[in-house]
């Protein structure tokens, strides 16, 4: 079992080191902020000077095939073996400029026709090597189609547009020229002689169909990249408007806690924190309740304390990543649990000052009860209620724990579970001596 687990995770290592290393070499968002055109522009320049050299690759190892075909010459084999240094210097420059300046949008777009003309070249250059050969003609005539694809994965219309123009033009010179040989066709005759029969030739009619087809090719590339820059604008576009209102409402939640914090410091008295964990600890443990549980009861009864971490919660933020949003929701969540141990501690309060006062009524107890009813809460409530009876506060003095034990078992009692109430007056000797001895 433990050897197919092994498999099975090596698998899956395998699987995601093949993810993270295409998401490095190829993925156009890896670690792009997506509202910098410039560097969206950049890491797509990048991404497609790693695709011409697998391009490169690809056509040095097409040329070398050649080589090794029954017919090859020696300028084949030359071809072959020049084809990768220059592929290899041409993939340095095109490099060099693109990191040229990565945050100049003007270098960079030139980077971005210089990429898209040298894929468009490339491919004609091949085209022009193995137009001739009967088996390869067909696999190089499909270069001119993967140049315009290539050139589309920077989602620029304007770019797509020119280049489709020039290829467009190329393809039929291509074609005249190359693929069926119209100097030949011609053989002497006058334009107006030549045309009619030209026509009817089945050479005329696949030219016709091929670049029927490019054409079509080309619209339905047109209509994705038009959809992929559209959705990427209103991406963009959202994007900015949440990072705003993400911004403003950081900065009104972290002036709320700071107000907070300054207004409720009575209620972060580690020393009192200490007794509330440690008597809800031993509260929890007589009511029966499980190890993880008291874990979670321990961990909620000092949070209060955490709130220097998010005192200034985001104040010192000027970019946005996915760390940033890691530790943005982490925060938050934290302040949550802080607001709510607070708004605990001061029910404590409340509870304790409206029976001094002799201010509690009917009222007072159902909206008390409504807030944080929990369990957890609950043993929480009653170790803090008793230490504050016990403790100065500027509105009483110290109570003796028979005192306490009598209001308990009266009103106090009132606002918590009846077998919680229950535990606390049955080993309420053990509590008094812990509040004794701390």
């Amino acid at each position: 079992m433990d050897n197919k687990q092994n498999k099975k995770r090596k698998f899956w290592d395998l699987k995601t080191l093949g993810k993270d290393i295409f998401a490095k070499f190829f993925g156009f968002e890896q670690g792009v902020d997506i509202t910098n055109d410039v560097a969206v522009l950049f890491r797509r320049n990048v991404v497609i000077k790693n695709i011409v050299f697998v391009s490169n690759i690809m056509y040095t190892l097409i040329l070398l095939v050649l080589s090794f075909s029954s017919e090859a010459q020696v300028a084949d084999w030359v071809i072959s073996v020049m084809a990768f240094p220059i592929t290899y210097v041409i993939n340095k420059l095109l490099k060099k400029l693109i990191h040229l300046d990565p945050e100049d949008k003007t270098k960079q777009s030139v980077a971005m026709y210089v990429a898209a003309f040298y894929i468009f070249f490339s491919s004609v250059l091949i085209y022009a090597r193995l137009y001739t050969l009967e088996y390869f003609e067909t696999g190089a005539y499909i270069l001119m189609y993967y140049a315009v694809v290539v050139i589309s994965l920077y989602q620029e219309k304007k770019l797509l547009s020119s280049s489709f123009q020039g290829l467009l033009a190329l393809l039929t010179v291509i074609h005249l020229i190359w693929t069926y040989n119209f100097h030949g066709l011609v053989g002497g005759q006058t334009f107006m002689e030549f045309l009619p029969n030209f026509i009817r030739l089945p050479e005329f009619g696949d030219i016709l169909l091929r670049t029927l087809l490019f054409i079509l090719f080309y619209f339905v590339l047109y209509a994705i990249v038009s959809m992929g820059q559209y959705m990427q604008e209103e991406r963009k576009k959202e994007l900015i408007k949440r990072r705003q209102v993400q911004t403003d409402f950081s900065h009104i939640v972290g002036d709320l806690f700071s107000v907070v914090f300054s207004s409720s410091y009575t209620l972060m008295d580690k020393r009192h924190a200490y007794q509330v964990q440690q008597m809800s600890q031993k509260l929890a443990d007589y009511y029966g309740m499980n190890q993880d549980q008291i874990n979670q009861l321990n961990e909620y009864s000092m949070v209060h304390l955490q709130y220097q971490e998010i005192k200034h919660l985001l104040n010192d933020i000027s970019s946005y990543d996915e760390k940033t949003y890691d530790m943005l929701k982490e925060q938050t969540e934290l302040g949550s649990k802080i607001a709510k141990r607070i708004q605990l501690a001061q029910k404590c309060e409340d509870i304790a000052r409206a029976h001094i006062e002799d201010t509690a009524n009917e009222k007072f107890l159902k909206e008390m009860l409504v807030i944080q009813p929990e369990l957890e809460s609950q043993v929480i409530l009653l170790s803090d209620l008793y230490i504050t009876m016990r403790s100065h506060r500027s509105y009483k003095r110290p109570m003796a724990h028979s005192i306490v034990l009598k209001q308990f078992q009266g009103e106090l009692g009132n606002y918590f579970d009846y077998e919680l109430k229950e535990r606390f007056l049955k080993f309420h000797d053990e509590f008094s001596e812990m509040y004794n001895n701390f």
